[in-house]
């Protein structure tokens, strides 16, 4: 699909140019007809070169405000509901939406409905907005019908997934401003106020306490070789983030995660809570177990649960049962959840299973977060009114000697 700069006459006998993404100048034309406009000249745009703006230089793929999605999918099961066209459908919800990604998405992806593709490979095209389960559960409603119920499963999937993202956050959010306006703090005091002490101590020529030596020759070493340590800090943080970046790299942090204190257990709820509310959906959704579990470890964004999904889902397609499988790996799935899924396939209520694990680490992890929340900021207050006042003391110890001295 590509753009077609057009000029048209509009109802009033109006001229009025533009584009438009399309397949064909006579899919653009017709559209424009739709449009109550008049084509007098289709022509697809050509690559040229152009100078650029930094302003419209993405780095990263545009992303687009979670809730967007929800009032889109929400809207469009509504419309579906009542007995409305899913293009005509489109149609209506793509009007109401301010952010310009997201129309432009939305445009694209009705142009593609409107030429008699699918609504899941129209999704498709737009991945980096709509995740591999959402495109799952479309194609599979799709063969089997009632769109406008996985429309609202969706919906309500990412709500919740938002609502997590914003919990997590908000529990980070606290501890990483204190630590920024710590480092901040130190760096004043070692850079700015530890030579001016030195320089008052030796004017005045005394012995000084250990500590008080310790600190000067830590904040002298610090001024001396800033660059080098800016250098090393670079290095550090450029081969953390290629480590992070290469596949065995990104599979040990993301095994090694959960055993974090205390962020490591709240990780490994919030993983597990998505990981079986994913597969319960597509479950839901009749999309194959094999495939759900592929699309489940994917949404899980854990490279170490990828990985287990994919090994799994190769051992169920040799008629291994998921309960099984899933057991072997204690360290991720806990003995609880593994005999759940094994008491859902027995029973055939497999999904309702999984929704009941969902459910269980969900509440968990939202009492982890609260309670963090109420505890961290004493701990930081506490740890950081420790680390000031050994400052401090280190620095005015001296002259309290000093003082005591003369008289």
């Amino acid at each position: 699909m590509g753009n077609f700069r057009y000029t048209a006459i509009d109802q009033k006998g109006k001229r009025q140019e533009g584009t438009l993404g399309g397949y064909t100048r006579e899919e653009v034309s017709a559209e424009l007809r739709k449009m109550g406009l008049k084509p007098v000249t289709v022509e697809p745009v050509r690559g040229k070169q152009r100078s650029w703006k930094l302003s419209e230089i993405n780095i990263t793929p545009p992303k687009v405000d979670p809730s967007l999605k929800v009032i889109f999918f929400r809207e469009l099961a509504t419309l579906l509901d009542a007995g409305i066209q899913l293009v005509d459908a489109i149609s209506i919800v793509q009007l109401q939406f301010a952010d310009k990604n997201f129309q432009k998405a939305l445009g694209e992806i009705l142009v593609f409905v409107k030429a008699g593709h699918p609504f899941s490979e129209a999704l498709a095209e737009h991945k980096n907005i709509f995740p591999g389960f959402v495109i799952s559960m479309v194609a599979a409603a799709e063969l089997g019908g009632g769109l406008d119920k996985i429309l609202t499963q969706i919906a309500i999937y990412i709500e919740k997934e938002d609502d997590v993202r914003k919990r997590l956050s908000s529990a980070v959010a606290y501890p990483k401003f204190i630590a920024i306006f710590f480092s901040v703090v130190l760096a004043g005091v070692m850079f700015g106020l530890m030579p001016k002490f030195a320089d008052i101590f030796d004017s005045f020529g005394a012995d000084l306490p250990a500590s008080t030596q310790i600190m000067i020759n830590i904040s002298e070493f610090m001024s001396k070789y800033i660059v080098l340590e800016a250098i090393i800090g670079g290095g550090i943080w450029i081969g953390f983030k290629a480590f992070k970046a290469s596949p065995k790299g990104r599979l040990f942090i993301d095994k090694h995660v959960f055993k974090l204190p205390v962020a490591g257990h709240i990780i490994h709820k919030s993983l597990i809570s998505r990981f079986a509310k994913t597969l319960a959906v597509l479950i839901q959704s009749e999309v194959s177990i094999i495939d759900s579990l592929k699309i489940a470890g994917n949404t899980a964004d854990n490279a170490y649960i990828k990985q287990i999904t994919e090994a799994v889902a190769i051992q169920i397609a040799h008629g291994r049962s998921l309960g099984g499988q899933l057991a072997k790996y204690d360290d991720i799935f806990p003995i609880m959840v593994s005999s759940m899924i094994s008491v859902g396939e027995k029973s055939g209520a497999l999904a309702v299973m999984l929704e009941k694990i969902s459910e269980f680490h969900e509440a968990d992890f939202n009492a982890s977060v609260d309670k963090l929340s109420k505890t961290i900021e004493p701990i930081v207050m506490g740890g950081l009114g420790v680390v000031i006042s050994i400052i401090v003391v280190t620095l005015y110890l001296p002259i309290f000697q000093m003082s005591s001295a003369i008289h």
